[in-house]
């Protein structure tokens, strides 16, 4: 499989890996497309794979008792996509991943992760997803304060202000969407 040039670039991000092991690595990759609102994973599904947006995008949610989303995590283009403790324990996930509109990606599955570690140790280093995954899904579990979280989202994240919704980016800053158009407007004026 040809591998895009974003891939590329976000695997050599996370470690030195040689043309040879660069090579296992595509041959192990599945382009799948996902389409509109189409479930990736179930509650209650097993994540049993690492995705590569190379276009599009993917939320992550849990529906609370109104039958809301409560967002978890927003993905867009050159973002990993992995249900973290569903992948690790091997477990039902607690949450559901779908695509927010048509979405292409690069999936490696836990199997060809298992056959590149054992032919290279230094895909290892492909951990590194998995603690950002987990760092990044306690991030706003953090006293930020609203100025704060938003002010995150413009430096590190400002593709997910023009992909998806208000009301999801606030879910998923854990604000509300009142407050989030009062930050923004404060932020426009600044």
């Amino acid at each position: 499989m040809k591998t895009v040039p974003s891939f590329l670039q976000a695997v050599t991000e996370l470690g030195n890996f040689t043309e040879a092991e660069l090579e296992w690595l595509a041959s192990e990759l599945e382009e799948v497309i996902f389409e509109k609102d189409e479930v990736v994973l179930e509650k209650g599904g097993v994540c049993s794979w690492l995705l590569f947006i190379v276009e599009g995008g993917m939320v992550q949610y849990q529906l609370d008792e109104a039958l809301e989303k409560r967002v978890i995590d927003l993905r867009i283009p050159t973002d990993w996509v992995i249900e973290h403790q569903s992948f690790t324990a091997q477990r039902p996930s607690e949450y559901t991943l779908q695509a927010y509109q048509k979405t292409k990606v690069l999936k490696l599955d836990l199997e060809g992760l298992h056959r590149l570690i054992a032919r290279s140790q230094a895909f290892l280093q492909m951990g590194r997803i998995l603690k950002e995954s987990a760092d990044r899904l306690q991030l706003f579990d953090q006293d930020l304060t609203p100025d704060e979280k938003y002010q995150y989202i413009l430096e590190k994240r400002p593709g997910l202000l023009q992909q998806f919704p208000q009301k999801w980016v606030a879910s998923y800053v854990k604000i509300t969407p009142e407050t989030l158009s009062r930050v923004r407007a404060r932020w426009s004026k600044k």
